[in-house]
């Protein structure tokens, strides 16, 4: 027992007598596995990241639709607004169509002009080759009838005239009593304000009077009181008693004035009532003579599109009266006629066809489904065809334009797998693959390429866009817009 109790306690000098492990040991032990665990995620990331090729120079990029005017004109409407959602064939501005309607109207009244005419040109070869050989006396006959209805049209014409300046007088009439009428209100309203301004003046009067008429009694009641008392003079309150009755006189003569600027306040109201009336029964004058003007210059219209019908009536008949005696050159002169009226009439078709397209061109409208941009169109602003009004950007389909390093693009080719990261939507990643790379570097497309032709010679490794399409449907809330900022990552192997 002794013996074990000596080797135990010779044991315990010896591990006391051991030195303690130093703190830089305690380091290695931690540092050396730290490395290890760094070296382990280096090896996984670089065995992750092989066969990937990764940009950060890519941006999303997406059909652009510039919105052009096809013809010329003031704009009326716009029905759209900045970073609005429109959709194809959604009306986008509208011009001011009264131009090319007044312009369809006249070719209209042409086309029909030139209707008659083709359909008289057609009777008149039908009536030259049948009365070419005894047809002078009715075609001289025809020649009377014409110029009867030329004079007749022309007469008409001449009224029709003549209403229409009389009618263009009474407008103007009627618009100077509606403008006599307007100035008649003003000097009604400005009576008003005289009257009422007056009505203040005398009523401030009339306080101050009445006021002063108070103030005069009380005195003279003290006058008497004192005078009955002895302790003032007969010649005191006479005069107190004649400054009463000047107060009370005054009273009265400012309730006078009073009523009088009351009653020249409600004959001013009276006068600007009646200028009101009057005013109104101008203004009725005055529409319905603008309604009856142009009705005669209608009338004037028409009177003068029937004289030019007769009038071509006229040439027609002294035209066929001249082929009578000239039976086959007026034959021919007439066949000739006819096919230059057809010609005449195609035309006025053709040319209100072509007012209709161009009515139909201002009603501009949006071809894609997109997003309006870029919009430098105001109301009331002329544009010229051809001229931008804004843009529509196409956000459904679109695009990545990745530019990779020459080096990067080695083992590329399309349909290989792709993975977008969006700067805006931190986080998410988006699926979608190679649709095609570009024919040469971005250098090369720029305005101004470099050209080595100096001498010095610094190489820079060049970038060949590369066109990455979306394969995935986008999440909810994600929208690509282009010019957005995005990392693409390209599967080569």
């Amino acid at each position: 027992m002794i013996t074990e109790l000596s080797t135990y306690r010779r044991f315990s000098k010896l591990n006391d007598s051991q030195p303690e492990p130093t703190r830089g040991g305690k380091q290695k032990l931690i540092i050396i596995p730290a490395i290890l665990l760094i070296a382990i995620f280096a090896l996984v990331y670089w065995l992750a990241g092989r066969g990937w090729e990764s940009t950060d120079d890519a941006q999303v990029q997406g059909d652009i639709v510039p919105i052009n005017a096809r013809v010329s004109g003031y704009v009326s409407r716009i029905l759209v607004e900045d970073n609005q959602t429109v959709s194809p064939g959604q009306m986008l501005v509208q011009l001011d169509q009264r131009d090319l309607l007044a312009k369809l109207e006249s070719v209209k009244a042409v086309i029909a002009l030139q209707a008659a005419q083709k359909n008289a040109s057609s009777a008149q070869v039908s009536i030259v080759e049948k009365t070419s050989s005894a047809g002078e006396m009715q075609a001289a006959s025809a020649v009377l009838a014409a110029e009867a209805a030329v004079a007749a049209a022309r007469s008409q014409a001449s009224g029709a005239e003549s209403q229409a300046d009389a009618a263009i007088a009474n407008a103007e009439a009627a618009l100077e009593a509606v403008a006599s009428a307007k100035s008649d209100i003003d000097t009604a309203k400005a009576a008003v304000e005289a009257a009422q301004a007056a009505i203040k003046a005398a009523q401030a009067d009339l306080s101050s009077a009445e006021a002063q008429a108070k103030k005069t009694a009380a005195d003279t009641a003290r006058i008497e009181a004192l005078y009955r008392e002895g302790a003032t003079s007969k010649q005191q309150l006479d005069a107190m008693q004649a400054a009463n009755s000047s107060a009370q006189a005054a009273v009265a003569a400012a309730k006078e004035r009073v009523n009088s600027a009351k009653a020249a306040l409600a004959q001013a109201n009276a006068r600007q009532k009646t200028a009101e009336t009057m005013f109104k029964q101008a203004e009725a004058k005055a529409s319905a003579a603008k309604a009856a003007e142009k009705q005669a210059q209608a009338g004037a219209r028409t009177a003068r599109k029937v004289l030019a019908q007769a009038e071509a009536g006229l040439r027609q008949a002294k035209a066929a009266h001249f082929g009578a005696q000239t039976a086959p050159q007026q034959i021919a002169a007439s066949i000739a006629q006819d096919k230059a009226a057809a010609a005449r009439y195609k035309q006025a078709i053709a040319d209100t066809n072509n007012i209709k397209l161009q009515l139909s061109y201002t009603n501009i409208t949006s071809p894609v489904e997109g997003v309006v941009g870029q919009k430098s169109v105001q109301p009331g602003q002329f544009v010229q065809p051809g001229q931008m009004l804004m843009a529509v950007v196409k956000i459904k389909d679109a695009w990545i334009v990745a530019n990779f390093k020459e080096t990067q693009v080695r083992n590329m080719h399309p349909g290989q797998k792709a993975i977008i990261e969006v700067d805006t939507y931190h986080g998410i990643k988006l699926k979608g693959k190679v649709d095609s790379i570009g024919a040469a570097t971005g250098s090369k497309f720029s305005l101004l390429p470099a050209e080595n032709a100096t001498g010095n010679f610094v190489k820079v490794v060049q970038r060949i866009p590369v066109k990455i399409i979306i394969t995935q449907k986008l999440p909810k809330g994600v929208i690509l817009r282009p010019g957005m900022n995005v990392v693409a990552k390209v599967r080569t192997s």
